[in-house]
């Protein structure tokens, strides 16, 4: 019986190390899409995009509040001399485009 429960809480755990996982993927495709975005408004080449996309992903993985990551990405804008509404930055972040064109939502 101790064995039975001992399978059951490795795949308890195994589940949530992989929904751990998607959500994670989930969100790192929003960071990419809201760089990107910012990236396309400037009109930057596509290695500064990257550079800038690889610049937001280490600022998430050390724990920057999604928040935080928008009013960042607003404020390189407006250093830059563009002014953009923060609806489509959460749009890009909170949606990535994969998500966008097949419907889905992450609520």
């Amino acid at each position: 019986m101790s064995r039975f429960f001992e399978e059951r809480e490795r795949a308890a755990e195994m589940l949530f190390v992989r929904t751990e996982e998607a959500r994670f993927r989930v969100h790192a495709q929003g960071v990419q899409s809201l760089a990107a975005y910012a990236a396309q408004v400037l009109g930057v080449d596509h290695f500064s995009a990257l550079a800038y996309a690889e610049e937001l992903m280490a600022s998430v993985i050390q724990g920057t509040k999604d928040d935080a990551l928008i009013a960042r990405v607003q404020a390189d804008l407006e250093a830059n001399g563009v002014v953009v509404d923060r609806a489509p930055l959460v749009q890009h972040l909170k949606q990535p485009p994969a998500q966008r064109a097949s419907g889905k939502s992450l609520a």
